[in-house]
C-alpha cells in the first residue's frame, strides 16, 4: 500500500491556477509551480506528471470556482434590468491585471493544445448561455437576436478582460455594454 497523499490536491492546484493565471503556461517553470502548489518535486510528478496535467487541472479548477459562481450568479439575478445583471461579468479580473484564465487559455496555449481548446470553449460556451439567459429574461423570451447580443456581449467581456491584462482598463466599458444591449431592445 502506498503512502497516502501528504497535501491537499485542491490547495496544490489552487496553487497552480493562480501562477498559472500570473505567469501564463509557458513563463511559468517547475520551481515556480512547486512553490506556488506547496510540493516537492517528487510529490508534483507523483500527482500530475507533467507541466501540461498540473494546467489542465487548474483549468478545471477555474471551471468549477470561477466559471461556476459566474454562471450561477447571472441565473440568479433578479435585478430590474439585464445590464444590471450583466454588469457581473465587469467586476474585478480586469483591475487586477490578471484579465480572465479562459482569455489567457485562449491565447496563449489553446493555439497549440486541443484539449485546451476544448476546456477553454466549453468555458465560454457556458458564459454565453448564461449571458444569453438574462438576455431572454428580460428581452421578452428567446430569440436569434438575443443569441447574437449574448455572443456579442461574451466578446464585449473577453476584450474587458484582455485590454485589463494589458493594463489599459477603459472607463466606459459599463457605457458600452448598456449601448449594446439597448440596441438589442433588451
Amino acid at each position: 500500500m502506498g503512502r497516502p497523499r501528504e497535501f491537499d490536491p485542491e490547495e496544490a492546484t489552487r496553487g497552480a491556477m493562480d501562477v498559472f493565471w500570473h505567469q501564463g503556461f509557458k513563463a511559468t517553470n517547475l520551481p515556480d509551480l512547486l512553490s506556488a502548489m506547496g510540493l516537492s518535486r517528487g510529490s508534483f510528478y507523483k500527482a500530475y506528471g507533467e507541466k501540461e496535467a498540473a494546467y489542465l487541472a487548474a483549468l478545471d479548477h477555474y471551471d468549477k470556482l470561477n466559471v461556476s459562481q459566474v454562471v450561477a450568479a447571472l441565473d440568479a439575478c433578479d435585478a430590474g434590468c439585464a445590464e444590471a445583471c450583466l454588469s457581473i461579468l465587469f467586476e474585478g479580473g480586469a483591475a487586477d491585471r490578471k484579465g480572465c484564465f479562459i482569455c489567457n487559455a485562449m491565447v496563449e496555449v489553446a493555439p497549440d493544445n486541443p484539449e485546451v481548446a476544448a476546456k477553454a470553449a466549453a468555458m465560454a460556451d457556458r458564459l454565453r448561455g448564461a449571458i444569453e439567459r438574462v438576455i431572454d429574461r428580460y428581452g421578452g423570451g428567446p430569440s436569434p437576436q438575443n443569441a447574437q447580443t449574448a455572443g456579442l456581449v461574451l466578446h464585449l467581456y473577453f476584450g474587458y478582460q484582455a485590454m485589463g491584462r494589458a493594463g489599459h482598463r477603459s472607463p466606459d466599458w459599463r457605457a458600452q455594454l448598456n449601448r449594446l444591449i439597448r440596441s438589442a431592445e433588451v
